[in-house]
Protein backbone atom coordinates (compact mmCIF):
# COMPACT_ATOMS: atom_id res chain seq x y z
CA UNK A 1 0.00 0.00 0.00
CA UNK A 2 1.01 3.44 -0.54
CA UNK A 3 2.23 5.31 2.14
CA UNK A 4 2.81 2.10 4.43
CA UNK A 5 4.94 1.72 6.77
CA UNK A 6 7.17 -1.08 5.68
CA UNK A 7 8.84 -3.25 8.70
CA UNK A 8 11.78 -2.17 9.97
CA UNK A 9 15.37 -4.00 9.53
CA UNK A 10 17.06 -4.04 12.85
CA UNK A 11 20.43 -3.06 11.79
CA UNK A 12 23.42 -5.15 13.22
CA UNK A 13 25.74 -2.54 15.05
CA UNK A 14 29.43 -2.84 14.97
CA UNK A 15 31.06 -3.14 17.88
CA UNK A 16 34.05 -1.00 18.15
CA UNK A 17 37.02 -2.75 19.29
CA UNK A 18 39.22 -1.92 22.31
CA UNK A 19 41.37 -0.20 20.13
CA UNK A 20 39.30 1.82 18.04
CA UNK A 21 37.27 3.22 21.21
CA UNK A 22 40.74 4.58 22.41
CA UNK A 23 41.56 6.26 19.53
CA UNK A 24 37.93 7.62 19.26
CA UNK A 25 38.78 9.23 22.96
CA UNK A 26 42.35 10.26 21.68
CA UNK A 27 40.95 11.95 19.18
CA UNK A 28 37.56 13.23 20.78
CA UNK A 29 40.02 15.03 23.59
CA UNK A 30 42.83 16.52 20.81
CA UNK A 31 40.03 18.27 18.84
CA UNK A 32 36.85 18.89 20.72
CA UNK A 33 37.87 21.02 23.09
CA UNK A 34 39.60 23.77 21.86
CA UNK A 35 41.53 26.80 23.89
CA UNK A 36 43.33 29.00 20.89
CA UNK A 37 43.83 31.78 23.55
CA UNK A 38 45.20 29.04 25.62
CA UNK A 39 43.06 30.38 29.06
CA UNK A 40 44.16 28.91 32.39
CA UNK A 41 46.71 25.98 31.05
CA UNK A 42 49.32 25.18 33.43
CA UNK A 43 53.21 25.33 32.99
CA UNK A 44 54.52 22.75 29.57
CA UNK A 45 56.69 21.36 32.62
CA UNK A 46 53.54 20.56 34.77
CA UNK A 47 52.69 19.04 31.76
CA UNK A 48 55.75 17.35 31.36
CA UNK A 49 55.60 16.48 34.88
CA UNK A 50 51.62 14.48 34.74
CA UNK A 51 53.53 12.44 31.85
CA UNK A 52 56.70 11.37 33.23
CA UNK A 53 55.74 10.84 36.93
CA UNK A 54 51.95 11.41 37.47
CA UNK A 55 52.19 10.60 41.36
CA UNK A 56 53.82 13.88 41.85
CA UNK A 57 51.42 16.18 39.55
CA UNK A 58 49.10 17.81 40.64
CA UNK A 59 45.31 16.78 40.13
CA UNK A 60 44.22 20.03 38.50
CA UNK A 61 46.54 19.75 35.29
CA UNK A 62 44.87 16.47 34.97
CA UNK A 63 41.35 17.83 35.67
CA UNK A 64 42.41 20.52 32.82
CA UNK A 65 44.09 18.21 30.17
CA UNK A 66 40.74 16.86 30.10
CA UNK A 67 39.14 19.49 28.93
CA UNK A 68 41.00 21.42 26.92
CA UNK A 69 42.41 20.05 23.27
CA UNK A 70 45.99 22.05 23.18
CA UNK A 71 47.05 20.94 26.74
CA UNK A 72 45.85 17.64 25.76
CA UNK A 73 47.84 17.50 22.90
CA UNK A 74 50.93 18.31 24.44
CA UNK A 75 50.41 16.29 27.38
CA UNK A 76 50.78 13.36 24.73
CA UNK A 77 53.63 14.54 23.12
CA UNK A 78 55.38 14.37 26.15
CA UNK A 79 53.75 10.93 27.44
CA UNK A 80 54.79 9.48 23.69
CA UNK A 81 58.72 10.51 24.37
CA UNK A 82 58.43 9.11 27.47
CA UNK A 83 57.78 5.68 26.15
CA UNK A 84 59.85 5.85 23.44
CA UNK A 85 62.48 6.80 26.71
CA UNK A 86 61.81 3.91 28.50
CA UNK A 87 61.46 1.37 25.53
CA UNK A 88 64.76 2.33 24.40
CA UNK A 89 66.35 1.91 27.48
CA UNK A 90 64.62 -1.61 27.86
CA UNK A 91 66.44 -2.51 24.96
CA UNK A 92 69.60 -1.22 25.30
CA UNK A 93 69.35 -3.23 28.95
CA UNK A 94 68.56 -6.73 27.02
Amino acid sequence: MPGARSKSRKRKKKLLSEADLLELGRQHFAKDFPNPSRQGCPPRIALQLLAEDPHKADNSVLNHVSSCSPCYRDYSHFLQARKRKLRSKSTKNE
